[in-house]
């Protein structure tokens, strides 16, 4: 019962939120920007994910997010603290529903094989603005979570060619399911990879009574005079060093 209670209120919840985003979004409205905000807070209410942070967030814009991905819930998390948009694989905008949601963000879809090229580079770059941050996520894919993958540098290149952008890297750690730490039984719970189904996935996220996440929020740095590949390295090592940081608070 709790199960299709939680689901009656996601599905309600974007039926009243959504024709709203819609004229927002038509009119290009400055509310498109945190309308989203609140339709993440609700969403997490309704899953009972609690969220700890660790640092602050930049609030000066044009401003770069780096970080680890594990799970869609990152979506959620990030996009209940600030106006944000996501870079994304141009396939998620055919997903049912989610490709929806991820247009209502003001998502940049890019080809995957054109990660290097002026096109992708160009569409990001229009989208760098003082109204919102803009979320990269260079491992490429989401993972099971106990590890950061090695980051991809080719969209490090955003940072060649322009050397006032200020980029702050965050470290998303899944701590607690149904108020016990995390382990190899839970976590497949939380995170979404390989070739789970995203349905099925959450289906089973909704069986959760609670769910707790920490988010750390690193020291932002300027990137004039560093290759794409420092960049890419200084970032890693800097999310890496979030997950025990957030593990050991």
């Amino acid at each position: 019962l709790i199960v299709v209670l939680k689901a009656f209120s996601i599905l309600i919840t974007i039926i009243l939120i959504s024709p709203i985003q819609l004229f927002l979004v038509f009119f290009k409205l400055k509310y498109r920007y945190y309308l989203p905000i609140l339709f993440h807070k609700i969403i997490l209410r309704i899953l009972s994910v609690k969220v700890r942070l660790i640092g602050k967030n930049n609030k000066y814009r044009p401003l770069v997010l780096i970080g680890n991905h594990t799970s869609y819930i990152d979506i959620m998390v990030l996009g209940s603290l600030m106006p944000i948009s996501f870079v994304a694989k141009s396939e998620i905008s055919k997903w049912f529903l989610f490709g929806f949601l991820a247009k209502m963000q003001n998502t940049v879809f890019i080809t995957r094989k054109n990660f290097k090229t002026k096109e992708s580079l160009k569409k990001i770059n229009k989208k760098l603005n003082s109204s919102y941050a803009l979320v990269l996520f260079p491992e490429g894919t989401t993972n099971a979570g106990k590890k950061i993958l090695n980051f991809k540098t080719s969209l490090f290149n955003l940072f060649e060619h322009n050397n006032t952008l200020r980029l702050q890297n965050f470290t998303l750690c899944y701590t607690h399911v149904n108020d016990m730490p995390i382990d190899s039984r839970s976590r497949p719970k939380v995170s979404w990879y390989g070739d789970m189904n995203l349905f099925q996935h959450l289906g089973g996220l909704l069986k959760i009574s609670c769910l707790d996440v920490t988010i750390v929020f690193h020291p932002t740095f300027l990137t004039k005079g560093l290759h794409r590949k420092e960049i890419a390295n200084l970032s890693m090592k800097q999310v890496k060093e979030g997950k025990r940081i957030a593990l050991k608070t």
